[in-house]
């Protein structure tokens, strides 16, 4: 069976924003541990939109962003895209180092690096949340890392997801410390079967 996210009924999208908001849960729990103190997610905006208005969350086409991307492996295929605008992810490298928000202004390698782990840890909480509520077996592979104009990464990313997804399931949320809050973005890009299999565990199909 296929299934296509523009044909979701109202139960089905339902259950898929429990997913998104029972997997932001886990999300905060392990960037907790990472940073060793207390951090919140927001109850996630989960929605439904193409893939080519992504740029419009983070202000436009021309703005500047950071990207985790990374493919399904298991039971599910796709991907999953973890993105947040250039100031919030500088903020966000001050979270993770315990530095005052402000210390980093520019992105290096190594701030690279640090972004990708920290990334990493949320999709894979948000899959685990996924493989337990359905009962499938469903890890990311090895990530990728871009920072560049939002439309730019999105070209990229579509043409390796336009394959199989016009569409994203978008879970935006904000990381919320001590100190700051930065506006993020995940985006969970099934294969139409994948979806049917997603749905038929939850018993919605």
């Amino acid at each position: 069976m296929i299934v296509d996210l523009t044909t979701l009924t109202a139960i089905q999208r339902d259950a898929l924003r429990e997913v998104g908001s029972i997997g932001a849960g886990h999300a905060a729990t392990a960037l907790s541990q990472l940073v060793d103190h207390p951090v919140s997610l927001e109850v996630p905006t989960v929605e439904v939109i193409p893939i080519k208005d992504v740029p419009r969350i983070f202000g436009g086409p021309e703005r500047l962003a950071i990207a985790v991307y990374t493919r399904l492996v298991g039971d599910l295929s796709g991907g999953i895209l973890f993105m947040a605008e250039q100031e919030a992810a500088l903020a966000f490298v001050d979270m993770l180092r315990g530095r005052p928000v402000g210390t980093t202004v520019s992105q290096t390698v190594e701030n690279g690096a640090l972004l990708t782990h920290a990334a990493s840890l949320l999709i894979a909480a948000y899959l685990a949340a996924i493989a337990r509520m359905a009962d499938v077996h469903v890890i990311p592979a090895e990530p990728a890392y871009a920072c560049d104009m939002a439309g730019a990464i999105l070209e990229v990313v579509y043409a390796e997801a336009g394959i199989y997804a016009e569409e994203a399931i978008t879970l935006r949320t904000a990381l919320v410390d001590q100190t700051f809050t930065a506006d993020v973005a995940l985006f969970f890009l099934p294969d139409p079967e994948s979806l049917a299999v997603l749905l038929g565990r939850l018993g919605l199909v």
